[in-house]
């Protein structure tokens, strides 16, 4: 048992400790590390209770939102049988379902009841992380080095959305000092990637954690189907916003044009948003100049055009159970939640990072912390044991000392 809880927790520390802080220094942190914890993590619930582990499994891929995943991943698979590109889409779906299975199995290694040492990890990493990162940039511009700064804009993006775990485990155990010094730390750190939508999608992150923590009840599903929706109906997008951006300033413009280049696709090629063209062949497209160069990298669109509307469907449906069971979750870790899932697609719908391995390996990683985080929530004080029958008829029978006669 003992070789469980220290393989446990090291496997829980390279996710919430070694992957923020490596991610900084190393473009493939998450590739590597990930993996790791997850194996660790297994081997940890396998040495210390095999059912557990098969029983948890199991659960989970037979939920609604686990089917559903597992039917996305498989569409994606069948789709290299029309891809035009195989050899490129079998390496992407190769890396969505390696990303997948560790999300599961990961998940289903944690035990019944995580131990708050192990969880403190999460605040911790994304803590020092975010310091060490902002240590960086300010050197970097003193040095008036953009080289040094763009080797850790990968690592800021997993710093930021590392975050919302961190913060729901703080929220969750009322230390609000802590949790404000993070936020504080943290929206700093999101300040200075305000070119590239970090910022953005944090501000969306923390629109949806403010909505939940004043009212969870209303605001999770709203905002379940405000996101699920946009991926659903995200082909009729770029027809009603022509007309608004058009009006806006000429630094617009390669927006309008990807818009247009959308709504073109759409209009075209009617029959194959059923289907889609197939994985991977956006990029490859605009590569071998079938695409524009103008074309959305968005994943809404990626989405629709490789996936079609069976793709799209179940992303939508995917997210909009996933999301609406944070219902059930205590207030702090529903908040966190969904705040994560909202900034993971505002960033993703502003064309970042999309389906690259590092950041699937990230949400696989995100997803692991919360629930770990969900499972640490569990009572921490011991109720008081009712007295014995006997003990309380004595206690009732018993009278009080009449008190002593004055002289």
């Amino acid at each position: 048992m003992d070789a469980a809880v220290l393989l446990r927790r090291i496997g829980f520390a390279t996710l919430a400790l070694a992957l923020p802080l490596a991610s900084l220094v190393s473009r493939r942190a998450a590739v590597v590390l990930v993996p790791i914890g997850v194996v660790l993590l297994v081997i940890s619930s396998l040495v210390e209770e095999p059912g557990w582990f098969t029983g948890t499994l199991k659960r989970a891929l037979l939920s609604r939102p686990g089917m559903i995943l597992v039917g996305l991943v498989a569409w994606s698979v069948l789709s290299l049988i029309w891809s035009p590109y195989t050899s490129s889409a079998t390496e992407k779906a190769g890396n969505l379902v390696l990303a997948v299975t560790l999300g599961f199995c990961g998940t289903s290694a944690l035990p019944e009841r995580m131990r708050a040492s192990n969880l403190n990890l999460a605040a911790l990493g994304t803590g020092l992380a975010a310091i060490f990162a902002l240590a960086l940039i300010v050197v970097a511009a003193l040095r008036r080095s953009d080289a040094e700064i763009g080797s850790v804009e990968r690592g800021i993006s997993v710093v930021l959305i590392m975050a919302w775990p961190a913060l729901a485990w703080l929220l969750s155990r009322a230390r609000g000092l802590s949790a404000l010094g993070l936020a504080l730390v943290v929206g700093l750190l999101a300040l200075t990637r305000f070119e590239d939508g970090e910022a953005v999608a944090m501000i969306c992150g923390a629109v949806a954690f403010g909505a939940v923590s004043a009212n969870r009840e209303k605001a999770v599903p709203i905002i379940a189907a405000l996101i699920g929706g946009v991926m659903l109906l995200a082909p009729i997008l770029p027809f009603l916003l022509i007309p608004i951006v058009s009006h806006f300033p000429e630094s617009t413009s390669d927006f309008v044009q990807a818009l247009g280049v959308w709504a073109d696709v759409v209009g075209r090629e009617p029959v194959q948003l059923i289907t889609g063209h197939g994985l991977d062949t956006v990029l490859r497209s605009r590569v071998t100049g079938a695409l524009p160069t103008t074309t959305p990298t968005t994943l809404l669109f990626e989405t629709w055009y490789e996936l079609g509307i069976v793709g799209a469907a179940a992303a939508a449906a995917c997210l909009y159970f996933a999301i609406r069971a944070a219902r059930h979750m205590p207030v702090a870790l529903a908040a966190g939640g969904v705040a994560a899932y909202t900034t993971a697609f505002a960033l993703t719908a502003l064309g970042f990072a999309t389906l690259q391995p590092w950041w699937l390996m990230t949400l696989a990683a995100v997803v692991l912390l919360f629930a770990a985080i969900a499972r640490g929530q569990y009572r921490t004080e011991r109720p008081v044991a009712p007295l014995p029958a006997e003990l309380q008829n004595r206690r009732k029978n018993d009278r009080p000392l009449a008190p002593a006669p004055e002289n």
